[in-house]
Formats: structure tokens, C-alpha cells, sequence
């Protein structure tokens, strides 16, 4: 049963209420690692049944406000790694290619349905963090130089920035495990990087929709929540300094985006 009516952008007030302080814990434990939120932003709006083609541009604009907050205080605290993140904006035009390409409803709704599988998996891994200093020190050995780097960061970037832009996963969440469990960076080089990947590529992908989907932009529910997850993201990447044990709370959110897919995936056979 759908919550919202979408004809005449008619937002229902209750609904409203009900997201806003969910929304708000969300982008508070996300940016306090890093990220801003969008594979649980998906996961509610699909839970409570607004149009599939309005998710990403809801869900990459609320990207934007969380992540920029993130970044801003992961760079004040001197996290941000160039030798990562300058490689990683080969994922800008790649997240405007995939934000500019409609699908059909079924295929669209069967890569919502892989992608928050893949987001789930992700966030259930990156709470197992036993072998992650090991990890980190063992390829600090390596001393892996700017161009090394490039060659593993650039192919991660173009496929996670065309998936963020079609979907409106930002893809930090799918980057900062990969540069964790990798070796390539400690857990706050990959926040930081996480959220400037994040925030560029919710940009490039929000303007793609912008302009080639814009009849499925709804203001009426971005701007309300975006006030709502400025909010959560500037207190939670505040405190992403201190040492949060998020684990638990990261397995709950990971269990939520799951059941958003089996729930999605009923849509394939209908």
C-alpha cells in the first residue's frame, strides 16, 4: 500500500512526521563515518512505496547535504589522502552517464534490488575490523605511489560512480570497506575520501536527473528532509572524531537495506 499520492505532488503530513526523525539517525551514524546515507535513504522511500523513478534524485540530494558536512569536518581534522581521492574523480562523468539513462521499470527495479543487496553486504563486512590494521600496515610496505594507486582506484570509480548516479547510492559505502579491508587507507583516510566521492558524485548524478528526468524531482520532500539530515549529518561527522563503536548499529541498518531488497525484488515478479 503506497503512503504517499504523488498526483498533484501531494504530500501526506503524516508520513512527513514519521520520515524526519528517522532520516535524522540515519545521516547522523552514517557522516560520522563518512558516509551520508542514500543506501537507507532507497531503503525507507521503497519501503514506503514512493515512485521508484523519484528515489535517486530524492535520495542524491540528501547525499549532497550530508556528505558536504562530512567532508568539511574529515578534511578540518586532516583525514583527506590526495594520493587516494584525486583518482577517484574519474567517477564524476560516470555518475552524470548513469543519472541520464532511464531504464524500464523492471531492469531499474532489478538494479535497486543488487545494488542495496551489495549495500547491505558492505556494511555487514565493514563492522568485521579484527584484520583491518594488519591489513593497513601490510600495504604501507608496499608503498604504493600515486600512479599504483590510480590503477586500482580509476576502474573503482568509473563502475561505483555509474552505479551512485543511476541508483542515488553515493557509493562511499561501497568504497570505504573496499579502501579499508584493501589496506589502501586506515578507517578515517576512508572517510574522508568516502565523503568527498560521495558529495561529487551526488552532484554530477543529481544534475543528470535534473535534467533529463525532471518531472520526478519532488522539492516537496527534499527540501523538508534536507534541512532534517543537515541537522543529523553536522552533529554525527562532528563527533565521527571520537571513538563511536558503531557496529551494532551498522549491523541493524544493514539488516533494513537487506529487507528493502527482498521486498523490492517481489516487484520482478508481478
Amino acid at each position: 500500500m503506497h503512503l504517499i499520492c504523488w498526483e498533484g505532488k501531494v504530500i501526506n503530513e503524516i508520513l512527513l512526521l514519521v520520515l524526519a526523525p528517522i532520516f535524522f539517525v540515519i545521516s547522523f551514524f552514517y557522516s560520522s563515518v563518512g558516509f551520508a546515507g542514500g543506501s537507507s535513504y532507497i531503503a525507507i522511500l521503497v519501503l514506503v512505496g514512493v515512485n521508484l523513478y523519484s528515489v535517486p534524485p530524492i535520495s542524491l540530494a540528501l547525499n549532497i547535504i550530508v556528505s558536504s558536512a562530512a567532508f568539511f569536518n574529515y578534511l578540518r581534522a586532516g583525514h583527506l589522502s590526495l594520493r587516494l581521492s584525486i583518482p577517484l574523480f574519474i567517477s564524476v562523468p560516470f555518475a552524470f552517464l548513469g543519472g541520464s539513462i532511464v531504464l524500464p521499470e523492471k531492469i531499474l527495479t532489478l538494479i535497486f534490488v543488487i545494488s542495496l543487496f551489495f549495500a547491505s553486504a558492505a556494511l555487514l563486512l565493514s563492522g568485521r575490523r579484527r584484520r583491518i590494521t594488519h591489513q593497513y600496515e601490510k600495504m604501507k610496505k608496499l608503498n604504493l605511489n600515486i600512479i599504483k594507486t590510480t590503477l586500482i582506484t580509476c576502474p573503482l570509480g568509473a563502475l561505483l560512480g555509474s552505479i551512485s548516479g543511476l541508483v542515488g547510492i553515493g557509493g562511499g559505502i561501497w568504497l570505504s570497506p573496499i579502501l579499508i579491508m584493501s589496506g589502501l587507507a586506515n578507517p578515517k583516510e576512508a572517510a574522508a575520501s568516502a565523503s568527498l566521492f560521495i558529495l561529487t558524485n551526488s552532484i554530477s548524478g543529481f544534475l543528470a536527473h535534473s535534467i533529463t528526468n525532471s518531472k520526478d524531482v519532488n522539492f516537496d520532500l527534499i527540501i523538508p528532509l534536507s534541512i532534517v539530515v543537515l541537522t543529523g549529518g553536522i552533529i554525527g561527522s562532528m563527533l565521527g572524531a571520537f571513538k563511536f563503536d558503531h557496529t551494532k548499529i551498522i549491523i541493524i541498518i544493514g539488516i533494513l537495506v537487506a529487507v528493502a531488497a527482498i521486498n523490492l525484488s517481489t516487484r520482478l515478479f508481478k
